[in-house]
């Protein structure tokens, strides 16, 4: 009997199925990963693009890294010199249409600073310089358009000043002048700063503000300057010689203007090159003459009393009411035959020199302060003592330089008045 052989699927099928399944699995497995490794691969070969780096902003020349001590910040930087906006004119330009500003805020600092005294009138040209007028001027140009143009640091270490001289003008107002030259170039223009004089010499002479209140007005203004002493602060009286004149008094306010003449000493000019007015105020009021005034009786004010009032006697009694009305007829014919005084912590004697009560040097006493020009009193009471033989007066000083004056008040004791009758 022959036999078959049966077919491989027929007989194997169970087997080789799961044989060959297996072995498909594995291979899609392992294709699959050669795919990704070739792509891998591919990828990797590739030229990659290169990442731009980050910009770094460079920190600005001068300012320093923040601090992270917040109890100790880090201060802030000081600023350059600004950058100017308007574009710099050539050097041509710069030389020929420059100009000179002076800064206003510092005109009082540049008088007080700048040699002007010795630049202008002792001879000597180098006293004063660029360096020395750099802190208180600008010096500015420009080009055809006009725009101004201020010189930095840099373009005035190319700038040069010649021909500098001083020039006096009228009412004080001078100027120092000038012609520039820069980078070699030079300028046409005549350049002038403007100086006040009289600001100049005022800085250097003031009133004395401590000797005012110590003195009446009437005796320093009377005697100026002899009596002016120290009613300027101290100056240096090696370099100026300052001749005072033309007093002239306000007694309303206790006042006193006058004029200072300025010499130069050393420098050969007689006239003074500045004349400058002064006024000096705060001077004592002649109220405060109260409690100082006095009058002491004298042998002719005793006899005159005593004279009068025996007239009256024989004809009236003698009583205060009468004795006042005879005084107040003419009260300053009965005061002036009277010693007036100081009574103060020094005392001094004061005189009568026709209508004025006048103060003098009297025992190294010095009342000469006090001038009391057309000087009125009243008689406001008046005691009859006819036991003590006296007569009290009140005494007002009423009027004196010309103004009203109030509160000053003395007594004045008149004594040996009783006639002879009187006497027991």
């Amino acid at each position: 009997m022959e036999r078959k052989l049966r077919h491989p699927i027929v007989v194997y099928m169970p087997t080789y199925l799961i044989f060959y399944l297996r072995m498909t699995r594995k291979i899609l497995l392992f294709s699959m990963l050669l795919a990704l490794g070739f792509t891998a691969s591919c990828k990797e070969d590739m030229p990659q693009p290169t990442p731009e780096p980050t910009p770094v902003v460079p920190e600005a020349p001068g300012t320093p890294e923040p601090s992270t001590d917040p109890t100790n910040p880090t201060p802030p930087a000081s600023p350059a010199e600004p950058t100017p906006s308007v574009p710099k004119p050539s050097d041509y330009r710069i030389a020929t249409r420059m100009v000179v500003e002076p800064i206003k805020e510092k005109t009082a600092e540049m008088l007080s600073k700048l040699k002007i005294e010795d630049f202008a009138w002792r001879g000597n040209k180098d006293a004063i310089k660029l360096a020395d007028l750099l802190p208180f001027v600008t010096f500015k140009a420009s080009d055809l358009d006009g725009e101004p143009y201020t010189l930095t640091a840099e373009d005035l270490k190319l700038l040069e000043l010649v021909d500098m001289k001083y020039e006096e003008h009228g009412s004080y107002r001078d100027y120092i002048a000038f012609k520039v030259r820069y980078n070699h170039i030079s300028g046409t223009s005549v350049l002038r700063i403007p100086v006040s004089r009289r600001d100049y010499f005022m800085q250097k002479f003031q009133v004395n503000k401590d000797f005012v209140p110590q003195y009446y007005l009437g005796g320093i203004a009377h005697l100026f300057p002899a009596s002016a002493g120290e009613i300027l602060k101290e100056y240096d009286r090696a370099k100026y010689a300052v001749v005072l004149t033309d007093a002239r008094a306000d007694h309303s306010n206790n006042d006193l203007s006058f004029r200072g003449l300025v010499h130069l000493v050393g420098t050969g000019m007689e006239e003074p090159v500045m004349v400058l007015n002064f006024e000096a105020k705060g001077f004592k009021p002649l109220s405060a003459l109260q409690g100082q005034l006095t009058f002491v009786t004298s042998g002719e004010l005793n006899e005159r009393m005593r004279d009068r009032l025996k007239k009256i006697q024989k004809s009236k009694t003698i009583t205060d009411a009468v004795v006042l009305q005879l005084v107040q007829n003419n009260p300053n014919s009965w005061i002036k035959l009277a010693s007036p005084g100081i009574q103060n912590t020094y005392g001094g004697e004061l005189q009568w020199d026709g209508d004025h009560l006048v103060g003098v040097l009297s025992g190294g006493h010095d009342t000469r302060d006090i001038y009391l020009e057309n000087a009125r009193f009243a008689i406001n009471s008046a005691r009859y003592d006819k036991a003590a033989g006296t007569v009290t007066l009140g005494v007002e000083l009423i009027a004196a330089n010309g103004i009203a004056v109030s509160g000053v008040t003395t007594t004045l004791v008149i004594r040996s008045v009783n006639p002879l009758s009187f006497r027991s």
